[in-house]
């Protein structure tokens, strides 16, 4: 019966897990994030002035439940953001005599938009749907008819009717992506001149949540280098060493706990030099470091020696040679969870600080189940 008990007991606390939610915050990739507009008003058709065409930039966050297996998805739903409109709209409603300047100009300036969405399950290849609804965060809309002034109508806190969307999730090159088509439309009404109509747009919202991302680099960005000796700015790099160069460290592979392929992979360091990469639960000085050795320490928490190894031309990687994976090595657990990574190496003890070592920037992985 005890057993029974804990048997029962076991599988309501791994219930409970498999239902927790994290919220995810996507990064929108603009250049693929391609939208039209069209309109319609009390007055007549609205127009692009002169295009009809605008992208999305910024964010949009989910709300993931994830599971383990080829589809990392098991639910999910939209619950925020702010995705700007870029450039902003400007459309006409023509003349019905086309030599006559148009009835009206119609302008949204400033618009940024957070979805949200009832929670909806995720099905094979990732393929989900959805009901979305567009909440406008900040935007004007300005109306200037034919032989008057223009007025300004605030949007922020109107929002769209609720429209069936249908993408996918996925999850492909070590980062979480969405890819979804977007139709929805906006009632708008100017209490100044009377004209009231709606704005459609209709595109494909296509974002990332990289598992992925560097931090913590000697290359200018957060605290300085210990003496003078900062990599070349955007490089992404650690501080610089003897070789005239800091230690990149990067990944291949995917952090997926139950398909570990993740690999750590360290180059731009001594030749021959020892390295050691380890593993943390959080990051260094707030993520901007401390300083130590002849470079900075990323990572902090609890510190795990994930391994050692011996560079050749200044390169290494864990594992290699039959090591357990990363994910075993680290101990991170079955469920997922965020684990920061350095590697730490030997350096000419007459470079800088006379510490004889240094390090390179820091990464904050995402596992996933």
């Amino acid at each position: 019966m005890q057993k029974l008990l804990f048997t029962a007991a076991s599988l309501a606390l791994c219930a409970v897990a498999a239902s927790a939610q994290t919220t995810f915050v996507y990064d929108l990739v603009q250049s693929s994030s391609n939208f039209t507009w069209s309109g319609t008003s009390s007055l007549g058709n609205i127009v692009g002035n002169p295009s009809n065409q605008f992208q999305l930039a910024g964010t949009t966050n989910l709300d993931l439940v994830l599971q383990s297996g080829a589809q990392p998805y098991a639910s999910a739903a939209f619950s925020g953001g702010s995705a700007a409109a870029v450039p902003d709209l400007h459309g006409r409603i023509n003349n019905p005599f086309p030599f006559l300047p148009p009835l009206a100009t119609i302008d949204v300036n400033g618009l940024v938009i957070s979805p949200s969405s009832p929670s909806f399950t995720v099905g094979a290849g990732g393929a989900f749907t959805g009901s979305m609804t567009l909440t406008a965060l900040a935007g004007t809309l300005v109306v200037t008819p034919l032989g008057s002034a223009p007025t300004n109508t605030p949007l922020a806190g109107s929002s769209s009717a609720p429209a069936a969307v249908s993408g996918t999730l996925t999850l492909s090159g070590g980062a979480l992506r969405l890819n979804t088509p977007v139709n929805s439309t906006f009632a708008f009404s100017d209490p100044t001149s009377g004209a009231s109509g709606t704005i459609t747009v209709v595109g494909t919202v296509v974002g990332q949540y990289p598992l992925v991302r560097s931090y913590c680099a000697g290359d200018g960005s957060g605290i300085a280098c210990p003496c003078g000796n900062t990599a070349p700015a955007n490089s992404g790099r650690g501080c610089l060493n003897s070789t005239g160069v800091g230690g990149l460290l990067a990944t291949s592979g995917s952090p997926v706990v139950t398909a570990d392929t993740l690999a750590l992979v360290g180059s731009g360091m001594p030749a021959s030099a020892s390295v050691l990469y380890f593993q943390g639960t959080a990051q260094s000085g707030g993520g901007a470091g401390t300083i130590f050795g002849d470079g900075k320490r990323c990572t902090s928490g609890s510190v795990i020696r994930v391994g050692t190894k011996t560079n050749v031309a200044g390169s290494s990687s864990y594992p290699s040679g039959g090591d357990p994976v990363i994910s075993v090595r680290g101990a991170v657990p079955a469920a997922g969870a965020t684990r920061t990574y350095q590697a730490w190496y030997r350096n000419s003890a007459v470079f800088c600080t006379l510490d004889g070592f240094n390090l390179t920037n820091g990464l904050s992985v995402t596992w996933i189940p």
